[in-house]
């Protein structure tokens, strides 16, 4: 298994003044935390050509990079929207089809990858956590960012795999903190890898378990 991650760290921390975004809360953010698809309120974005739909809360909206890069240039140093823009642009050069949505109420960013197929075992999840950890380990002794895993579940039946870890991301420097969401999907033949920051802790799954092949 040889999978490119890409977590998101950095930049993308200096978004979020607690303030502003405790009053700019979005309703998704309280329902997904329900834990019930069924009121989950959002829009379908058709992804391939209209060959799969992923299911996003109400506010988010498909972006370029381009696009992005001026709706964060006000919020990052040079320095900081040069390390995002990288970091989108090498995910995008990755193998497969790439996808970036963004909600401007809440500060939350969306990517999804599209990637070779592979039959996603929970030995795979082992060994990608497992990795992840090693990776953010790294970048903590490198940064001012401390991680802290919140969560990581395999599940599997007949038709979806999915692996999901969450990890809260403090900045104590500069007193900041987001919650980066990382799934390995797979259904239908097909494996995509989605990454969500959100300045708060969310229940996504229901979202991915939306999405249509």
């Amino acid at each position: 298994m040889r999978i490119r991650l890409h977590l998101l760290i950095g930049s993308l921390l200096i978004l979020i003044s607690c303030n502003t975004v405790l009053q700019e809360t979005h309703s998704w953010i309280e329902k997904s935390n329900n834990n019930t698809t069924q009121i989950l309120e959002g829009n379908y974005f058709y992804l391939k050509d209209g060959l799969i739909k992923t299911f996003l809360p109400q506010g988010f909206k498909q972006l370029s990079i381009a696009n992005y890069r001026s709706v964060l240039d006000s919020s990052l140093t040079k320095i900081q929207l040069s390390n995002e823009i990288k970091r989108l642009e090498s995910m995008r050069d990755m193998e497969g089809d790439f996808y970036l949505f963004f909600d401007s109420y809440t500060r939350s960013t969306y990517t999804l990858n599209t990637l070779p197929y592979m039959n996603f075992s929970k030995r795979d999840a082992t060994m990608l956590l497992s990795y992840i950890k090693q990776k953010n380990n790294h970048v903590s002794r490198i940064t001012n960012l401390n991680f802290k895993k919140l969560t990581a579940a395999y599940a599997k039946n007949k038709n979806f795999t999915m692996f999901r870890s969450i990890f809260q991301v403090d900045n104590f420097e500069e007193n900041t903190r987001v919650f980066s969401n990382f799934y390995i999907v797979t259904a239908d033949k097909q494996t995509f890898m989605i990454n969500l920051t959100t300045p708060f802790e969310v229940n996504f799954d229901g979202y991915i378990e939306k999405m249509k092949f």
